[in-house]
């Protein structure tokens, strides 16, 4: 039977937008938004970070934060994988019932409790052992190029002229890194939250935002504030 916990990863330090984590968005640190989508969903819930801020704010939420996160699972290098690594082994010797991680990711605030309850009920239900979510792809693959410097081609060769949409014949999701959820074992003796029974969730693409800079940051603050 699988025993879940939910886990969310959040350093202090980042590249792209610095300190993007606890940047105020709407009178909300972002992390918030995430800490406020769990709140009320019945499972152990932790925080991984190394950062102060963070921590004070999980209290808040009354969201465990007793492991300390290391120097070397917080460098911007860090895998998903070697920063869960220890906070496992860790877990282990606090609750050994635990064996399967909820992973959240807090630059993905638009996910809500009822992507996270789908996601955990696809996982029982396939009997998987890990899963991502997944939305339909805003562009089309066969619409994508590759620039190099003055030059381009299409990334898919057989790309050999415009055609309408629905002529093409595949249907494209992309891995919106909303929801992870792997079995411990993977982590622990895998080094990996991906297994061979590995599965996926749908998530509506209008809730697959990924803060990765500043127009998705400002695209957020704009959303959230029509919706208070």
């Amino acid at each position: 039977m699988n025993k879940f916990a939910i886990v969310v990863p959040a350093r202090k330090n980042s590249r792209g937008l610095k300190n993007k984590n606890v940047i105020k968005i709407n009178n909300l640190r972002l992390i918030e938004y995430t800490f406020r989508t769990i709140k009320n969903i019945n499972l152990p819930k932790y925080v991984i970070t190394d950062s102060k801020l963070i921590k004070l704010i999980s209290k808040k939420y009354k969201i465990n934060n007793e492991f300390l996160r290391s120097k070397s699972t917080s460098r911007s290098n860090s895998t998903l994988s070697e920063t869960l690594k220890p906070f496992c082994e860790w877990l282990k010797k606090k609750n050994d019932n635990i064996n399967t991680l909820i992973i959240l990711q807090c630059t993905s605030p638009l996910t809500n409790s009822k992507d996270i309850l789908k996601a955990i009920k696809d996982f029982n239900e396939k009997n998987l052992n890990s899963l991502f979510s997944i939305s339909e792809s805003f562009e089309h693959p066969y619409e994508t190029i590759n620039l190099k410097k003055n030059n381009w081609n299409y990334n898919f060769k057989e790309v050999q002229e415009f055609r309408g949409r629905q002529e093409y014949r595949i249907n494209s999701y992309f891995i919106n890194g909303s929801i992870f959820i792997s079995k411990i074992s993977n982590i622990l003796k895998k080094n990996s939250i991906i297994s061979k029974k590995h599965g996926y969730t749908i998530m509506p693409k209008s809730r697959s935002l990924d803060i990765d800079d500043k127009a998705n940051m400002d695209r957020f603050q704009l959303l959230s504030k029509n919706n208070n």
